[in-house]
Formats: structure tokens, C-alpha cells, sequence
């Protein structure tokens, strides 16, 4: 009988370990101390590239992978003041197309757009912005969610809806099918991350201000607008706002990461280092991704180059931003991150996340 109960003990001791709690951190293990992507630095034919996407490799592409990056054009001076590009059918936001190499973007040229206002839809009139991108790799198509800016026909007041479009190819401007706004009646509804799973549903987090999670078993068709998955704290440096990042990365141990960006009350106008735009993360369960297991308690990363502020020798569209919407999984629950800085130039760092026992 002692042996029975000391074996039945030994296996619920077992058991107990394995499904103990794991306690994660993300560790910022290398960072690009210079822009990859800069108009000053004479890599973008623009004077403003920022917010990058990831498109991994496909047969559609040729086997080829890069960013999709959110452009524009507006006159900046080198160490003057931020010029707050914002959408206007002269300075519209198009999206470009940067190929890696080796994890490194290649210059962005003149003919590198391939996304850009329709000129037959109002909707887009100043603007096409902050493309995340998912890819199936069943159907092979990807999925571009972006913010379509303008206004709707025939009135004047500005529109902001979050808009979807699809292609084979995204490094080519032919092909690419859109779908309109994703949720019509919601306006200043924007940034949207894609999980898509091998079966139904697939999960759509969304939201600026505070994020939304919502399901559906179609990527391109989302009935509701789903429940409120992170929102500000008054009290932490997210504060003012939240807003989603790339699309949730696979971890290991089958949860996931999901990178946020976020804002404090203090921005931009504190003259505190440490107030700004910054990403942060949670921990999504892996078996219901709607469930956050763990949050941040600080950015993992804070505006601190001359390129992030939006100082001399940069210039600056918006002061002290740091904006993720690129994640590159790299094996070992590593992950390299491109990211805006200061809404004008592109950044990159590798990311690692550790667990232990909690």
C-alpha cells in the first residue's frame, strides 16, 4: 500500500510540474544602432519610410521575402522641426516593397511601390497606411490589412476604416484584390493582426486606442467586431493607448507572442525620456488565443537614438516613436523586428524570449 500511494504520489508530482505555470521574459539581444532604411542615410528614395510588415517567402513570390512599408513624401529638414506628415491626396501614404537579404531590407527606390490609393475609391483618397500582413500557406494568399484614409463619397468629412486586400505576389503592383472596409460602420477602426490557424477559427486583434479581438473561419469576412482584449492602464506606460503589432508569433511552448505599441498620457508633449510611443507584449494562450496569460510590465523597447526621437542628423515626422508591426520568426523563440522610428526611418533588433517555472 506504501508503494501504491508513493507511486500515485511520484506521478501527481510529475503531472503537477508539467503543467506549472511558465513565467515569460523577452530579452532585446541585438539592436541596429543605425536606421536600416532612411532617406538621410540615402537607402529610400522617400523622405518618410516607417511601419513595416513582413511577407515571408512563397511560390507566389518566388521564393522571395521582404517588407511592405508604409511612404510618404513630405519635405523634412535635417535636425528641424517634425513635419506631422499627415494624409492629403498630395502626400498620400503608398506602400513599397523592400526585399531581404541575409535579414537585410535592400534600398527602397523610386519604382519600388506596389500598393497605393485607388483613384476610383474615396475612401483611399489620402491614404493607404500600416499595412500587417499574414500569410496562407494552404491557399497561398496574402493577407493585407491596412488603414484605408479618406473620406466617403460625395461628403468631406475624413474617413479612418480598417480595409483588407489580398494578392499571390506582394512584391508586385498587379494582382492584388481589395475587399473594402472590413467593418464598415466602425469608424477610426485600424491595425489589425491576423492569427490564422490551421482550422477555424482564425483570430483578428485590432484596434487603436485599445485592442479587439474577434474569430472567424473566413480571414476575409468578420461579422462582429469582437470584445476588448487589452486596454490602456492609467497608471503603467501604456497609459494613453494601445495598438496592435504584427500578427502573434508561435512560441515553443505553443503559447504565443503578441507585441503591442503603445502610448502615455504624457506624449508627445512630457519632456520625460521616457514618455513616448514603445512596444510592449502579452502572452496569448495557445489553445485560446483570446486568453492573456502574462502582460508587459514595461516597453521592451524606449525612443532613445537620435533617429527615434527625430533629431539632428535625422529629421522627424513624429517625435520619439517606436512602432513594431515586423516579426520574423528565427528558431529558438527568437525573432528579428523591424519598426518604425519617428515615423520616418526604419529600425531592427532581435528579440528572444526565456521562460522559467513560476
Amino acid at each position: 500500500m506504501k508503494t501504491l500511494f508513493f507511486s500515485i504520489w511520484a506521478v501527481l508530482l510529475i503531472l503537477s510540474t508539467d503543467v506549472a505555470a511558465l513565467k515569460y521574459d523577452l530579452i532585446v539581444d541585438q539592436f541596429s544602432p543605425l536606421p536600416v532604411l532612411s532617406y538621410v542615410d540615402g537607402s529610400a528614395a522617400f523622405e518618410q519610410v516607417f511601419n513595416p510588415s513582413y511577407f515571408p517567402p512563397s511560390p507566389g513570390t518566388g521564393g522571395v521575402e521582404g517588407l511592405l512599408i508604409r511612404t510618404q513624401n513630405c519635405s523634412a529638414k535635417v535636425g528641424g522641426p517634425c513635419v506631422q506628415c499627415g494624409g492629403s491626396p498630395s502626400t498620400a501614404s503608398i506602400l513599397t516593397y523592400a526585399r531581404l537579404l541575409n535579414g537585410a531590407p535592400l534600398p527602397v527606390l523610386a519604382s519600388s511601390v506596389v500598393f497605393s490609393p485607388d483613384p476610383n475609391e474615396p475612401l483611399e483618397a489620402y491614404g493607404t497606411e500600416d499595412p500587417r500582413v499574414a500569410y496562407d500557406n494552404t491557399t497561398g494568399i496574402y493577407y493585407m490589412f491596412y488603414t484605408c484614409y479618406g473620406h466617403a463619397a460625395g461628403q468631406q468629412a475624413s474617413s479612418v476604416l480598417l480595409c483588407l486586400a489580398t494578392t499571390r505576389n506582394p512584391t508586385c503592383p498587379d494582382g492584388w484584390t481589395r475587399h473594402g472596409p472590413v467593418f464598415p460602420r466602425e469608424q477610426n477602426s485600424k491595425s489589425a493582426a491576423l492569427l490564422l490557424r490551421d482550422h477555424g477559427p482564425h483570430y483578428l486583434f485590432w484596434g487603436a486606442g485599445e485592442i479587439r479581438v474577434t474569430t472567424s473561419n473566413d480571414p476575409a469576412t468578420w461579422a462582429n467586431i469582437g470584445d476588448v482584449l487589452i486596454a490602456p492602464r492609467k497608471t503603467m506606460f501604456d497609459s494613453a493607448g494601445v495598438e496592435s503589432g504584427p500578427p502573434p508569433l508561435r512560441l515553443a511552448s505553443g503559447d504565443y507572442l503578441f507585441i503591442y505599441n503603445s502610448w502615455d498620457l504624457g506624449w508627445p508633449h512630457s519632456q520625460d525620456p521616457s514618455s513616448g510611443y514603445h512596444p510592449a507584449y502579452v502572452i496569448l494562450n495557445g489553445s485560446n488565443p483570446s486568453q492573456i496569460l502574462q502582460r508587459a510590465d514595461t516597453p521592451f523597447l524606449l525612443p532613445a537614438t537620435a533617429w527615434e526621437q527625430g533629431v539632428y542628423p535625422y529629421s522627424c515626422n513624429v517625435a520619439r516613436v517606436v512602432f513594431v508591426e515586423a516579426a520574423i520568426p528565427l528558431g529558438g523563440d527568437r525573432f528579428r523586428i523591424f519598426f518604425g522610428g519617428s515615423d520616418a526611418v526604419i529600425g531592427s533588433a532581435i528579440i528572444r524570449i526565456t521562460t522559467t517555472a513560476d
